[in-house]
């Protein structure tokens, strides 16, 4: 039980992540700023879409020296006379999770010294259903846990934390058993990935500087990434029970509500 439980140096954990971005055959910075620059665009057109500005902006007024927002009555009628506007503003969410799969995809690859390609950035879309699926179910367990308090929230989101890594590297998996899995690897190692995550603080507020971010992206990407092979190393090496926590293939963990 030691084995399984080893505390994940976080130092060693980026020292690491620095050494694999360093090493990578395709620059993590440039993928970053393709990452960045089409996330930018799709939220630009996002908010074109759903905020028109001749519907919705903001007023000045200088008589009484405030600011408020102006929404037009238009605006509550547009969803049914502009459906389609509505329509495309999902797609575009929908193609900026893609992307952001395609990114933990390409950190992956460099934190297991893998050739990688700023094209990793589209292969998310070969995971369009399953990840879909995983965001709507990780969404509702949260959601569900969040009714208790905001406190069993949180502690949900982290123990769902691994399911995209196992969702991406192994296509045979069903969604839920990639929930499951990522809620068996995680027992224990909640806290820990939230002391990690706490951690990178101050590279988040790092990313008000303009391009930051394309620094700040991968690098967080590829520590997170390595976190996942590390957990995944250390259960391999204590634990012969298999991939779903049983030699029978039955699940360990449920939610109450399954």
């Amino acid at each position: 039980m030691v084995m399984r439980y080893m505390i994940i140096n976080r130092a060693a954990l980026k020292a690491e992540a620095r050494a694999c971005m360093r090493q990578s055959r395709t620059s993590p910075y440039l993928t970053a700023l393709v990452y960045a620059v089409v996330t930018f665009i799709i939220s630009q057109l996002n908010g074109r879409l759903l905020f028109p500005s001749d519907l919705v902006h903001y007023v000045l007024d200088l008589e009484e020296g405030r600011m408020w927002l102006y929404i037009a009555p238009e605006y509550y009628t547009r969803l049914y006379t502009e459906p389609f506007a509505y329509l495309l503003a999902f797609l575009l969410q929908v193609a900026g999770a893609m992307l952001g799969a395609g990114m933990v995809i390409f950190c992956l690859h460099a934190a297991r010294r893998e050739e990688n390609s700023v094209w990793n950035l589209v292969d998310g879309f070969s995971h369009f259903l399953r990840l879909i699926a995983l965001n709507l179910l990780e969404g509702l367990f949260v959601f569900l846990w969040s009714l208790l308090f905001i406190i069993p929230g949180i502690v949900a989101a982290y123990r769902y934390r691994l399911a995209i890594y196992l969702l991406l590297e192994h296509p045979e998996m069903r969604v839920m058993d990639c929930i499951r899995e990522s809620k068996r690897l995680m027992y224990g190692r909640k806290g820990e990935l939230f002391i990690l995550d706490l951690s990178f603080l101050g590279w988040y507020l790092l990313t008000i500087i303009p391009f930051a971010s394309v620094y700040v992206t991968p690098y967080i990407q590829t520590t997170r990434a390595g976190y996942y092979l590390a957990v995944i190393s250390i259960d391999s090496q204590h634990d012969s029970r298999g991939r779903f926590g049983r030699e029978d293939g039955r699940q360990d963990y449920r939610e109450p509500w399954e």
